[in-house]
């Protein structure tokens, strides 16, 4: 179950004085993207949440690695200081030690010093926090995060202020760093241009072909935009949950079950447990709420459902989630018609396989 940042630092203040919350904050929060220590830098701006943040930094050998990239993004997105982050990670007793000239190349790999302008394409792909994702999104986040991680990163340090935070912590070396770090964010820069056209070209092709795709489902607000595709998948879903719920009806031993509210309810929490995609807390609300006993003996149904097609597992969470197209779907039920004519079909379509 997954709870949003705010309700679970409330639940947790329950169980951890004020220095041990930020660490099991991060420890117990689950985001899309894997920004756990950015939002726990948020969330505590103190002391105790940076305590966490340097000790997952001390544990690095080396900052030539995707996991000190990815602090120092965090870090620098949650509106930390880039000095305060070079004194821990190389002057500090408690710190790892690094030497200068390696976290120089570590924070060029993060793009601080390559200009908004340069990123704004590939940061086009950054979908914001809340945010639906487009089709294409989960294909460029996977190409892009195997050699791009930086794209993350929001925030520019300009070569002036480069230059005078390095030289304030590094002294007479300081103006030598930044120069370093200045000119292989240039080479970055000239190789992430021509990445952004080859990327462009490929995306726009994909992109084509993925606009109907069922993991889309889940945050679609629009079902008059759903594709021939994804609707096919949808229907065939939701005749297999009403002729689901009609043999439990007609069950002796599960039919009582579902007459009522709390034990139907009941069964819903006993067969996800087994057989479950993880749902929002929000979506869990709604179920646990819900008293009529048709709408539970339905969830009942498409919670039973083996999705083993890859398609049919991700309706059934949308389903779950997108109160829109649950409606749309538990209408179709409701629809002698449409259930006799998807019937038609996929009786056609499970001919057609065996010839």
């Amino acid at each position: 179950m997954r709870v949003d940042a705010a309700r679970l630092i409330e639940r947790l203040r329950v169980a951890y004085d004020a220095d041990a919350l930020p660490g099991a904050f991060k420890r117990m929060y689950l985001d899309e993207r894997d920004d756990a220590f950015e939002v726990m830098l948020r969330a505590f701006p103190g002391e105790a949440g940076a305590e966490v943040w340097k000790r997952e930094l001390a544990g690095y050998a080396s900052p030539d690695v995707l996991g000190v990239s990815h602090l120092l993004i965090a870090w620098l997105n949650a509106g930390r200081d880039l000095r305060d982050a070079c004194r821990f990670a190389c002057l500090a007793p408690s710190g790892p030690r690094f030497e200068p000239g390696a976290l120089v190349d570590a924070l060029a790999s993060t793009w601080v010093a390559i200009p908004p302008p340069v990123r704004e394409l590939v940061q086009v792909s950054r979908t914001p926090s809340g945010a639906p994702h487009s089709v294409a999104s989960p294909l460029e986040s996977f190409l892009l995060d195997a050699a791009e991680m930086a794209r993350h990163l929001c925030g520019y340090v300009d070569p002036p202020t480069l230059q005078a935070q390095l030289s304030e912590i590094f002294g007479d070396a300081g103006p030598a760093l930044a120069a370093r770090l200045l000119d292989t964010s240039a080479k970055l820069e000239e190789q992430l241009c021509a990445q952004e056209r080859d990327l462009e070209r490929f995306v726009e092709r994909v992109g084509k072909r993925a606009a109907d795709d069922t993991e889309a489902l889940a945050t679609m607000t629009d079902l008059d935009a759903m594709g021939p595709n994804q609707r096919a998948w949808v229907q065939a879903v939701a005749w297999h949950v009403m002729k689901a719920v009609a043999t439990m009806r007609g069950d002796p031993k599960t039919q009582p079950r579902i007459a009522d509210a709390r034990s139907a309810k009941s069964l819903i929490v006993r067969i996800m447990s087994e057989n479950s995609p993880t749902l929002t807390e929000d979506t869990w609300d709604i179920i646990l709420a819900e008293e009529d006993t048709d709408v539970l003996a339905w969830w009942v149904a498409l919670a039973n459902l083996r999705a083993y097609d890859h398609h049919p597992s991700r309706v059934r969470p949308a389903l779950f989630e997108n109160p829109e197209l649950r409606r749309y779907a538990m209408a179709i039920g409701r629809d002698e018609r449409q259930m006799a004519e998807i019937g038609e079909k996929l009786e056609q379509a499970r001919a057609e396989q065996k010839t």
